[in-house]
């Protein structure tokens, strides 16, 4: 595929000799949050890979790679959404997806790539049969997921302090 700058964008998916490559963006997102070192459990990466792992299994995780000019230029990783609460809708009327670490190398960013793999994520969750797909997003993730057809829903916090 070509992006708004004539340039050729391969998505492909990501093959579980790679998990190690996706763990390494989803800690370079929180980076990007500027998540303290110490803030981060001792086994981050190992519990990413198992997470990652155990997801395949489970929830048919996917991930994708966004390859220009023979790089890896970003990532994105989806799955079937795991319920907070017992599903006693059918699937065919209700089975979401959840699409999660969209990352974008800083060389490549601002080139539709984000874009490109959010679509590439979405399609693979039609594929299963999701009848919607969910992300969070962040404040620069928001724009790129509006341009895909994302709408802001509801969701409500309370942040609970320690006593």
């Amino acid at each position: 595929m070509l992006n708004a700058d004539c340039e050729m964008i391969d998505i492909r998916m990501a093959t579980s000799a790679e998990d190690e490559v996706l763990v390494e963006h989803y800690l370079k997102i929180w980076d990007s949050y500027g998540t303290p070192p110490e803030h981060y459990r001792p086994d981050a990466a190992g519990w990413i890979l198992s997470f990652i792992r155990s997801g395949r299994e489970e929830r048919c995780l996917t991930s994708f790679f966004a390859i220009v000019d023979g790089e890896i230029a970003g990532s994105v990783s989806c799955q079937l959404h795991q319920s907070p609460f017992p599903e006693i809708i059918r699937p065919e009327q209700r089975l979401l997806g959840y699409i999660w670490s969209v990352y974008v190398e800083d060389a490549f960013r601002r080139r539709g790539i984000a874009l490109a793999l959010t679509k590439k994520a979405v399609d693979h969750l039609k594929s299963l049969g999701c009848t919607t797909a969910v992300i969070h997003a962040s404040d620069a993730g928001e724009p790129v997921y509006q341009a895909a057809g994302f709408e802001l829903a509801k969701e409500m916090r309370l942040k609970l302090a320690a006593d």
